[in-house]
Protein backbone atom coordinates (compact mmCIF):
# COMPACT_ATOMS: atom_id res chain seq x y z
CA UNK A 1 0.00 0.00 0.00
CA UNK A 2 1.22 3.67 -0.73
CA UNK A 3 -0.09 6.53 1.10
CA UNK A 4 1.09 10.04 1.60
CA UNK A 5 1.70 12.79 4.06
CA UNK A 6 2.11 16.04 3.80
CA UNK A 7 5.35 17.58 3.16
CA UNK A 8 4.99 19.83 6.36
CA UNK A 9 3.76 17.57 8.54
CA UNK A 10 6.23 14.72 7.71
CA UNK A 11 9.32 17.31 8.21
CA UNK A 12 8.26 18.03 11.19
CA UNK A 13 7.79 14.23 12.40
CA UNK A 14 10.98 13.17 10.60
CA UNK A 15 13.92 15.78 11.21
CA UNK A 16 16.81 13.90 9.80
CA UNK A 17 15.26 14.12 6.39
CA UNK A 18 17.93 16.58 3.69
CA UNK A 19 16.57 19.54 2.52
CA UNK A 20 17.89 21.70 -0.05
CA UNK A 21 16.53 25.08 -0.94
CA UNK A 22 17.54 28.58 -2.57
CA UNK A 23 18.38 31.36 -0.57
CA UNK A 24 17.90 34.93 -2.64
CA UNK A 25 19.70 37.24 -0.08
CA UNK A 26 22.77 35.11 -0.19
CA UNK A 27 21.94 34.13 -4.07
CA UNK A 28 23.26 30.29 -3.03
CA UNK A 29 21.56 27.20 -2.24
CA UNK A 30 21.02 26.21 1.60
CA UNK A 31 21.62 22.27 2.49
CA UNK A 32 20.86 20.58 5.36
CA UNK A 33 21.94 17.08 5.91
CA UNK A 34 21.64 14.86 9.59
CA UNK A 35 24.80 13.93 11.27
CA UNK A 36 25.55 9.99 10.02
CA UNK A 37 27.14 7.45 12.28
CA UNK A 38 28.87 5.84 8.87
CA UNK A 39 28.27 6.63 5.10
CA UNK A 40 27.95 3.28 2.64
CA UNK A 41 27.65 2.80 -1.54
CA UNK A 42 25.76 -0.43 -1.69
CA UNK A 43 25.63 -1.88 -4.87
CA UNK A 44 24.89 -5.20 -6.87
CA UNK A 45 26.37 -7.57 -9.62
CA UNK A 46 24.01 -6.95 -12.49
CA UNK A 47 24.08 -7.25 -16.31
CA UNK A 48 20.80 -5.19 -17.31
CA UNK A 49 19.35 -1.76 -15.16
CA UNK A 50 16.21 -3.60 -15.19
CA UNK A 51 17.01 -6.62 -13.26
CA UNK A 52 19.38 -4.82 -11.35
CA UNK A 53 16.53 -2.58 -10.04
CA UNK A 54 14.63 -5.71 -9.58
CA UNK A 55 16.70 -6.86 -6.99
CA UNK A 56 17.47 -3.93 -5.85
CA UNK A 57 13.97 -4.20 -4.45
CA UNK A 58 14.17 -7.40 -3.42
CA UNK A 59 17.06 -6.46 -1.33
CA UNK A 60 15.78 -3.21 0.21
CA UNK A 61 12.42 -5.70 1.04
CA UNK A 62 14.95 -7.96 3.35
CA UNK A 63 16.61 -5.02 4.44
CA UNK A 64 13.10 -3.33 5.61
CA UNK A 65 11.93 -6.57 7.17
CA UNK A 66 15.18 -7.11 8.65
CA UNK A 67 14.89 -3.60 10.87
CA UNK A 68 11.49 -5.48 12.11
CA UNK A 69 9.92 -2.12 10.33
CA UNK A 70 6.56 -2.40 8.20
CA UNK A 71 7.54 0.61 5.73
CA UNK A 72 9.78 3.80 4.38
CA UNK A 73 9.39 6.88 4.24
CA UNK A 74 10.24 8.91 1.02
CA UNK A 75 10.87 12.04 0.56
CA UNK A 76 12.59 14.75 -1.96
CA UNK A 77 15.17 17.20 -0.67
CA UNK A 78 13.46 20.25 -1.82
CA UNK A 79 9.63 21.52 -2.49
CA UNK A 80 9.96 19.71 -6.11
CA UNK A 81 6.42 17.44 -6.70
CA UNK A 82 7.08 14.22 -7.69
CA UNK A 83 5.35 14.55 -11.31
CA UNK A 84 7.05 17.72 -12.21
CA UNK A 85 9.02 16.47 -14.97
CA UNK A 86 7.33 14.22 -18.22
CA UNK A 87 9.01 12.24 -20.08
CA UNK A 88 7.26 9.92 -22.69
CA UNK A 89 10.26 6.57 -22.35
CA UNK A 90 7.92 3.82 -21.61
CA UNK A 91 9.42 2.67 -18.10
CA UNK A 92 9.46 6.58 -16.84
CA UNK A 93 5.90 7.20 -18.53
CA UNK A 94 4.63 3.98 -16.72
CA UNK A 95 6.40 4.75 -12.85
CA UNK A 96 4.32 8.33 -13.43
CA UNK A 97 0.71 6.45 -14.27
CA UNK A 98 1.78 4.27 -10.81
CA UNK A 99 2.12 7.28 -9.19
CA UNK A 100 -0.83 9.33 -10.68
CA UNK A 101 -3.16 5.53 -10.08
CA UNK A 102 -2.13 6.09 -6.36
CA UNK A 103 -3.54 9.64 -6.10
CA UNK A 104 -0.35 11.16 -6.43
CA UNK A 105 -1.19 14.77 -8.07
CA UNK A 106 0.40 17.00 -10.61
CA UNK A 107 1.49 19.77 -7.32
CA UNK A 108 2.15 16.96 -4.33
CA UNK A 109 5.47 17.06 -2.99
CA UNK A 110 5.08 15.26 -0.11
CA UNK A 111 6.50 11.82 1.66
CA UNK A 112 5.24 8.68 -0.18
CA UNK A 113 5.16 5.81 2.36
CA UNK A 114 5.74 2.35 1.00
CA UNK A 115 5.01 -0.76 3.34
CA UNK A 116 6.10 -4.48 2.60
CA UNK A 117 3.40 -5.29 0.10
CA UNK A 118 4.41 -2.04 -2.47
CA UNK A 119 7.59 -2.02 -1.79
CA UNK A 120 9.46 -3.48 -4.83
CA UNK A 121 6.69 -2.16 -7.22
CA UNK A 122 7.42 1.15 -5.83
CA UNK A 123 11.16 1.04 -6.21
CA UNK A 124 11.08 -0.25 -9.69
CA UNK A 125 9.08 2.75 -10.75
CA UNK A 126 11.40 5.17 -8.37
CA UNK A 127 14.68 4.08 -9.92
CA UNK A 128 13.44 4.75 -13.45
CA UNK A 129 12.36 8.10 -12.60
CA UNK A 130 15.93 9.45 -10.61
CA UNK A 131 17.82 7.69 -13.37
CA UNK A 132 15.83 9.43 -16.44
CA UNK A 133 14.31 12.25 -15.02
CA UNK A 134 17.21 14.89 -13.98
CA UNK A 135 14.62 18.01 -12.28
CA UNK A 136 13.79 15.79 -9.87
CA UNK A 137 15.41 16.37 -6.14
CA UNK A 138 17.34 13.72 -4.84
CA UNK A 139 14.57 11.22 -2.84
CA UNK A 140 15.57 9.74 0.07
CA UNK A 141 14.23 7.58 2.30
CA UNK A 142 14.21 6.61 6.00
CA UNK A 143 12.51 4.32 8.44
CA UNK A 144 10.23 4.93 11.09
CA UNK A 145 12.03 4.88 13.65
CA UNK A 146 14.77 7.06 12.02
CA UNK A 147 17.81 5.05 11.95
CA UNK A 148 18.92 5.07 8.48
CA UNK A 149 19.07 7.06 5.44
CA UNK A 150 19.01 6.16 2.09
CA UNK A 151 18.83 7.23 -1.65
CA UNK A 152 19.33 5.53 -5.25
CA UNK A 153 21.56 7.19 -7.22
CA UNK A 154 20.77 7.67 -11.08
CA UNK A 155 22.95 4.52 -11.59
CA UNK A 156 21.23 2.33 -9.17
CA UNK A 157 23.25 2.47 -6.64
CA UNK A 158 21.74 2.78 -2.77
CA UNK A 159 23.69 5.56 -0.69
CA UNK A 160 23.01 4.48 2.57
CA UNK A 161 23.82 6.28 6.03
CA UNK A 162 23.08 4.66 9.32
CA UNK A 163 22.12 6.95 12.01
CA UNK A 164 23.73 5.46 15.54
CA UNK A 165 25.92 2.84 16.37
CA UNK A 166 23.52 0.51 16.54
CA UNK A 167 21.66 0.97 13.27
CA UNK A 168 25.39 0.18 12.19
CA UNK A 169 25.88 -3.17 13.80
CA UNK A 170 22.17 -4.14 12.32
CA UNK A 171 23.37 -2.89 8.54
CA UNK A 172 26.65 -5.12 8.82
CA UNK A 173 24.88 -8.32 10.38
CA UNK A 174 22.34 -7.65 7.07
CA UNK A 175 25.04 -7.31 4.25
CA UNK A 176 26.39 -10.89 5.39
CA UNK A 177 23.05 -12.42 4.37
CA UNK A 178 22.34 -9.85 1.46
CA UNK A 179 23.03 -9.88 -2.10
CA UNK A 180 24.37 -6.09 -1.45
CA UNK A 181 28.05 -5.56 -2.04
CA UNK A 182 29.90 -2.80 -0.78
CA UNK A 183 30.78 -0.47 -3.45
CA UNK A 184 32.71 3.28 -3.50
CA UNK A 185 32.88 6.47 -5.09
CA UNK A 186 34.12 4.47 -8.39
CA UNK A 187 30.99 2.35 -8.37
CA UNK A 188 28.88 4.78 -9.29
CA UNK A 189 29.08 5.15 -13.33
CA UNK A 190 26.41 3.87 -16.27
CA UNK A 191 27.84 0.30 -16.05
CA UNK A 192 24.54 -0.03 -18.20
CA UNK A 193 25.08 1.75 -21.19
CA UNK A 194 28.08 2.07 -23.92
CA UNK A 195 28.60 5.19 -23.09
CA UNK A 196 28.61 7.75 -20.05
CA UNK A 197 25.31 9.22 -20.95
CA UNK A 198 22.23 7.81 -19.60
CA UNK A 199 20.21 6.37 -22.94
CA UNK A 200 16.70 8.51 -22.33
CA UNK A 201 18.18 10.53 -19.65
CA UNK A 202 16.27 14.56 -19.46
CA UNK A 203 16.06 17.60 -17.47
CA UNK A 204 13.86 20.98 -17.73
CA UNK A 205 15.28 24.03 -19.36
Amino acid sequence: MLSKINRKDCLDKYRVFPQRSYNDALDDEEYFYPKVFKSYILTLPSKSFKGHIKTLGIELLSLLKYLHEDSFIFLGDTGTPWLYQYNEYKPVLEASEYLTDNKVGKRFNGALITDTTDLIKFINHLAWLTRCNAALPYIHFIDPSQTILGNICKYGNLHLDTLNKQADTTLKKFMTRSLFEYGDDNSCNNQFGKTSAIYKRRTII
